[in-house]
């Protein structure tokens, strides 16, 4: 394993509130020392002059299509968009085909990112079986066998007790709860959809003191509605995606079903919200929802067109070209990095602290590149952003100490 010095760029971890020139040591894998540094010999320089240095970014929210629909997406082809993109982890839902709702399931996929093993991939377990809302999961085996949270993502459960008894059974099996809020009484095109059941989330985790997280925030009611819950002390964190804070119903019109997710877009007061909503700290995280589809099927007409876009390889630039004279970029790096460690509880992630495993992305702010989907390492080309021109791409990805990705190109 090479040892290497990340020399001269702009460090900043979020971990320690660190934020300025400074070099990097790497040794074995893990990081040596923070700071000005002399460099020894026998170590090779990266000059990372006019680059943002940090801790190797964390997806909590992707859908990795694996088992059963390889043809949008693999753990292969996910891994390596995902270094592509500057990530070094990965979070991996439950809605694939069968859903991972079993211990059988999990060991499978649990197998098939081993045989990979090119990034860090955790799976997230089922909440209910099948994902129909009806019968819970066995979580305690599903812990056991090594799930990391718990979701039904893509489906809300419709019970208001049955989502108690979820909650309840996440909080005593130590399971984050990430959920997605829908309220099917409604379209998903009706922003009500989202926030009355946000709402009622809200009243029955406050009530049982039960932490939860809220994927894919994308209104202003639901934005306000989390801003009130955490003044009031509810145990309550959440996530936006890129193309919340980036587009609007306006871009959907324009692009069609490559902007077709859900949520859907927001006016341009919802995008406006969400944005606030980042800049004062009430949505904690910045998630893809990394959503692979096939061109046959996103190319059918927008009602029969399946929701969701890809992210992974394009999240970086769009959240600086959107957020970065909006947004302190210390705050945007934590919630790519040290917040989603912390939520999902990963010990020694999201932090550019010495002794910890050497996962680590550095950014050019600078670098400006057309959105190419024909280059990218996904299966899937479903990217609102074709043809565009977007600033501030990851030009280096290092997980384990071992560089994946440089200028570009895959190092593997």
């Amino acid at each position: 394993m090479e040892n290497f010095l990340l020399k001269g760029g702009r460090v900043i971890d979020p971990a320690s509130n660190f934020d300025r020139k400074a070099d990097l040591l790497i040794e074995n894998g893990k990081i040596k020392r923070v700071g000005q540094l002399r460099v020894p010999r026998s170590v090779k320089i990266i000059d990372c002059s006019n680059k943002i240095v940090c801790p190797g970014l964390i997806d909590m929210h992707v859908h990795g299509r694996t088992p059963g629909q390889e043809k949008k997406e693999n753990l292969g082809s996910l891994s390596l968009a995902a270094i592509m993109g500057g990530y070094t982890t990965l979070f991996c839902m439950a809605n694939t085909s069968p859903p991972v709702d079993n211990v059988e399931t999990l060991r499978l996929v649990q197998a098939l990112a081993e045989g990979v093993r090119l990034i860090n991939i955790y799976q997230v377990t089922a909440m209910t079986i099948g994902l129909a809302g009806k019968e819970l999961v066995d979580l305690a085996a599903m812990k056991k066998q090594g799930a990391i949270a718990v979701s039904d993502d893509g489906k809300a459960i419709q019970s208001r007790e049955l989502l108690a008894k979820a909650l309840l059974k996440a909080k005593e099996n130590g399971l984050p709860f990430l959920i997605h809020c829908e309220d099917n009484r409604f379209s998903p095109y009706e922003k009500k959809s989202e926030y009355l059941y946000l709402r009622m989330v809200i009243k029955v985790a406050e009530k049982l003191k039960c932490p939860v997280h809220i994927q894919h925030v994308s209104c202003a009611k639901s934005v306000w509605l989390i801003y009130e819950a955490k003044s009031r002390g509810v145990l309550i964190t959440s996530e936006t995606a890129p193309h919340y804070p980036a587009l609007n119903q306006k871009d959907f019109k324009r692009i069609g079903t490559n902007a077709k997710m859900n949520p859907p877009l927001g006016d341009e007061e919802d995008q406006e919200a969400v944005i606030s909503g980042l800049r004062n700290r009430t949505i904690d995280v910045i998630a893809t929802d990394h959503a692979p589809h096939t061109p046959e099927e996103k190319n059918q007409p927008l009602d029969k067109a399946p929701f969701g876009i890809i992210g992974l390889e394009t999240a970086v630039p769009v959240v600086l070209t959107t957020l970065a004279d909006k947004i302190p970029l210390m705050d945007i790096i934590r919630k790519l990095t040290k917040n989603p460690a912390k939520i999902l509880g990963l010990e020694g992630k999201g932090t550019l602290s010495p002794g910890s495993v050497a996962d680590i992305t550095v950014i050019d702010p600078s670098l400006e590149k057309i959105v190419e989907v024909d280059k990218f390492q996904s299966l899937s080309s479903n990217c609102p952003w074709i043809g565009e021109v977007l600033q501030g791409w990851p030009v280096l990805t290092i997980r384990n100490g071992n560089i994946l990705m440089r200028d570009g190109k895959l190092i593997i």
